[in-house]
């Protein structure tokens, strides 16, 4: 009965540090401008959130780890070389530990998608993880529009994203 008393304090204060953490976490809202971003990619060049105004920009967080990332990447580069000459812009920023980062930068130099890693963001108004995949579409005022979390599929991008481009 003690061990029992003893783990159930022991849950409520690991609650306790979990919602603390998640209250002070930054929040991305819908219909608010976009948090900041901003960082170097893994070409080398280096990108601002805030000077992508006049572009739709998908944010999406990545893992090397997760099935549903590795399900949705054929999609995403498919819908990015397709749609980038009409002002579609795709950060992929990959949570893995940076022991892992070569997996992250592989990967996303197979399908040829701009990323970063979340440990190596200059900036960032974004929580540090998200469950993989998960997607924000920011519209070309820098409108947070979208969050989606699982794989895109050409029928997420159908809702979410061409309607933004199609508005100038």
């Amino acid at each position: 009965m003690k061990t029992l008393k003893t783990l159930a304090a022991l849950v409520l204060i690991v609650a306790a540090a979990a919602s603390t953490e998640l209250a002070a976490a930054p929040v991305a809202e819908l219909d608010e401008p976009a948090p900041a971003l901003k960082g170097r990619l893994f070409s080398g060049q280096a990108f601002d959130l805030t000077q992508m105004r006049g572009k739709v920009v998908l944010v999406n967080f990545y893992s090397s780890y997760c099935s549903f990332c590795a399900y949705e990447i054929g999609n995403l580069e498919t819908f990015y070389e397709q749609h980038h000459d009409e002002g579609f812009e795709v950060i992929v920023v990959g949570i893995d530990s940076l022991e892992d980062r070569h997996r992250v930068e592989r990967m996303l130099g197979i399908y040829g998608l701009p990323g970063v890693m979340a440990d190596d963001l200059e900036q960032s108004g974004f929580e540090r993880k998200y469950p993989t995949p998960t997607a924000f579409v920011i519209d070309r005022e820098g409108i947070l529009r979208s969050r989606t979390r699982g794989s895109k599929t050409r029928p997420y991008f159908a809702e979410h994203v061409l309607p933004l481009l199609r508005t100038q």
